[in-house]
């Protein structure tokens, strides 16, 4: 079995490079819920819906791309942070 850190950055890369839900859910619980600040995504509230929204970026940009720059697990609260 993976651990939590593994699946996170898992998911943190299929979800970022546009893959959309069908390589994601397997990292996610049903039902999962999505917010952000950003006008772009006020109607996103699933996390579904946000790996389908990245995927649907691509299209236009399919040379995107992102950099890591930092990725923290907090088991004790379960919690995974990823900043790119």
């Amino acid at each position: 079995m993976s651990s939590m850190k593994e699946t996170a950055e898992k998911f943190f890369e299929a979800c970022e490079s546009g893959k959309g839900w069908e390589a994601c859910k397997e990292y996610c619980h049903e039902g999962a819920t999505f917010s952000a600040q950003a006008d772009a995504l006020a109607d996103v509230t699933t996390l579904e819906g946000y790996t389908e929204w990245m995927k649907g970026l691509m299209t236009p940009a399919p040379d995107a791309s992102y950099d890591v720059r930092g990725f923290a697990v907090d088991e004790a609260r379960n919690v995974a942070l990823g900043y790119g």
